[in-house]
């Protein structure tokens, strides 16, 4: 944060502990991973009153990939083809075995930036059945579509694609005391105001679309403020510059033509409600868990003690975890939340211990 940053920052902050008195405890939940870390790295926490408390929610991609993902893609190597993943996925284990540790054996999983990156290997490799693990929520999904047109026959997916307002819809019901939402950029850059505003009517919860800059973050924390004074439930747009209310229509829709909707578990989540996306059956021939015969059991997950579920939902912060700072860090993680660089945990652990 530079010098007039610093000076608005300062600004913006008085105006927080201003309109707050008087409010007693409120509790605002960022729901995108991004925005974790703009929280813990910059001590925005620590700039805020006592009573306004800000709580991470499942906005972390890696962190919300289940144990049975994961096994899947552990699976798949083991099945002699090429996984590629996203880095930090690697470490996150599954219920035996970790990416990492199964590359360490010898099978060949090998970290990508992106779809079109495990494309390129898989034409590149004609011989080898080329995988990709593709995590994500609707930020991602719609590069995995454009991906499919004209790709090699040894090159396919295994969709771990999540839908987010879902989410957050079992979140207002689950009974958790949250006054108020920080809305993910990148998400909201695709599908636009129209779900929130939905959410926003039927639970008379208010919401900002937040930038991911320190101050579009306590941008967004004053708009909160000042509705929960006002007893205004609405929907207000603090990223404007990037997100537009109707959102991106092509990418909404490469995603309906190309996935399905189904319920599916989130990590630290039971099954959520048309949350989850799969392959069109007409891209079978692409679908990884189809054209291996996957038949993964689901088995409990979580190391035992770990609590990244009730942290993600907001019920404990990270320190809360009988586990943070005494058996999981990012050296020896835990859990998810401590291996993601998006992830509560490690950023608790690297910025506010």
């Amino acid at each position: 944060m530079n010098f007039n940053d610093g000076k608005i920052a300062k600004a913006i902050v008085k105006k927080i502990k201003a309109e707050s008195q008087g409010l007693g405890r409120v509790r605002f939940m960022e729901l995108c991973g991004t925005h974790t870390m703009t929280v813990a790295r910059n001590g925005i926490r620590a700039m805020l009153p006592e009573n306004v408390e800000l709580l991470s929610g499942p906005g972390c991609p890696v962190c919300v990939t289940t144990q049975r993902e994961i096994d899947e893609a552990v699976e798949l190597a083991k099945k002699d083809c090429v996984v590629c993943c996203f880095g930090d996925i690697l470490r996150v284990r599954g219920s035996v075995k970790s990416l990492e540790e199964v590359k360490t054996s010898g099978a060949d999983v090998r970290v990508v930036y992106s779809v079109s990156d495990s494309r390129r290997i898989a034409e590149q490799n004609p011989q080898k059945g080329v995988v990709h693990m593709a995590i994500g929520f609707e930020t991602t999904a719609p590069s995995t579509a454009c991906e499919l047109s004209g790709a090699p026959e040894n090159f396919s997916v295994l969709c771990c694609h999540r839908l987010f307002p879902p989410a957050m819809r079992l979140l207002l019901e689950s009974g958790v005391k949250i006054d108020g939402f920080i809305n993910p950029g990148h998400v909201s850059a695709v599908i636009g105001l129209r779900e929130y505003e939905k959410m926003a009517i039927e639970y008379k919860i208010p919401q900002v679309v937040a930038g991911f800059e320190s101050l579009d973050v306590l941008a967004a924390v004053e708009m909160l403020v000042g509705m929960v004074r006002e007893g205004d439930a609405e929907v207000r747009n603090e990223y404007s510059r990037v997100v537009r209310p109707e959102g991106n229509m092509r990418a909404q829709e490469m995603i309906k033509e190309s996935f399905d909707v189904f319920d599916v578990k989130w990590r630290g989540f039971p099954v959520i409600k048309n949350s989850g996306l799969e392959l069109k059956r007409r891209y079978d021939g692409f679908n990884a868990r189809r054209k291996f015969s996957l038949n993964v059991r689901e088995k409990p997950d979580e190391t035992r003690g770990c609590r990244c579920g009730e942290v993600m939902r907001g019920l404990i912060n990270p320190k809360d975890c009988p586990l943070f700072n005494v058996k999981c860090n990012p050296e020896t993680p835990a859990g998810a939340c401590m291996v993601s660089i998006e992830g509560a945990c490690q950023n608790a652990y690297r910025y506010e211990r």
